[in-house]
């Protein structure tokens, strides 16, 4: 399907799908999630990700939580489904087929820990209970023979989030995550997900009783104007009309205010959680003003106190932010262009 990147989001998006419609047409509380997951995956389905239906059920049935919001002792808004997360090999330094078996054995010596033996080709091998990862041996290999492989959510993690927990499965570190979803979009096999709150926006907009009770308003990030590229802005917006919003802003109508001395961007939400975690010193050099998204939020609610606010836009980090105590009075509910 050329709408999607890869198998694993247009898995995702069958998911979000299913749970939507039965969520507008009020028959989700008659289904279980694993029901859900059937209903994707009849008894006479091939499988199509896993070894065999019942698996692929059962990491369905995962997904389909997530969709309805995920782990709800969880605060962090990504998630790791430890099911589907079983493919990735162990990470770590590894002894390629470039081994020639030298003599020198300049990998041995360069090792802290004792980790690399020798068989009687001369060929090296890495105990992986002693390797403490240091790289020094793959620093003096003469042959670039040592590698180290590297999961790709691991990868994506510039902030080192992300390790191996029991059984090898990822395991996020919340105090480190800034909730970016780097990890979401290079897992290959769909082990990690940012929990959905599309449950949360369809009860808003069909209690609204069609916006009479109470107006329904998308503020949307600038990005829409793009991110659809098999429809105009003008059929986008008519579309988010007829799923029941009662009108469209965009959030860059909010123009932060002039603030005098040495300031760093308060716009996006993964950026200022950085600072938080990793340079909390930094943290008074944060713009106090609120972020487009909020600052356009709290104008709507000033002008009309009963509307309520759902943020779409392309980034997961604002599904963190709008749960902030700053941001939460303005803003309630936050979707992603996918959802």
């Amino acid at each position: 399907n050329n709408l999607f990147d890869t198998d694993v989001q247009l898995q995702k998006n069958r998911t979000l799908s299913a749970v939507a419609r039965l969520a507008f047409a009020g028959e989700l509380d008659a289904f279980s999630m694993m029901g859900v997951s059937k209903t994707l995956f009849p008894a006479d389905s091939k499988p199509t990700m896993r070894c065999c239906i019942y698996k692929e059920r059962a990491i369905v049935a995962e997904r389909v939580k997530i969709a309805m919001g995920g782990d709800k002792k969880n605060p962090n808004v990504i998630e790791v489904i430890g099911i589907a997360c079983d493919e990735c090999p162990v990470s770590g330094y590894r002894v390629g087929p470039d081994c020639r078996g030298c003599i020198a054995h300049r990998c041995s010596s360069a090792c802290p820990r004792g980790a690399i033996s020798f068989d009687d080709n001369h060929h090296a091998h890495i105990d992986p209970d002693k390797c403490v990862n240091c790289g020094k041996c793959a620093s003096v290999c003469p042959y670039s023979a040592i590698q180290n492989h590297v999961r790709p959510c691991e990868r994506a993690c510039k902030v080192k989030a992300i390790q191996q927990g029991e059984n090898h499965v990822a395991h996020i570190d919340g105090s480190k995550c800034i909730a970016c979803g780097a990890c979401v979009y290079q897992c290959p096999f769909g082990a990690i997900q940012d929990k959905s709150f599309l449950l949360d926006a369809i009860h808003i907009i069909r209690d609204s009783e069609n916006n009479q009770k109470y107006k329904v308003y998308a503020v949307v990030a600038p990005s829409i104007s793009s991110q659809f590229v098999y429809a105009k802005l003008g059929q986008v917006i008519m579309g988010l009309k007829q799923l029941g919003f009662f009108s469209v802003v965009e959030a860059a109508l909010a123009q932060g205010r002039a603030e005098k001395g040495f300031l760093t961007s308060s716009c996006c939400p993964a950026f200022v959680s950085y600072i938080e975690k990793s340079f909390p010193t930094l943290r008074p050099f944060v713009s106090h003003n609120l972020s487009p998204m909020a600052e356009v939020a709290r104008f709507i609610k000033g002008t009309d106190p009963d509307a309520k606010i759902i943020f779409i836009g392309p980034c997961t980090a604002k599904k963190q932010e709008f749960q902030r105590e700053e941001v939460r009075p303005w803003v309630d509910c936050v979707l992603t262009f996918e959802e």
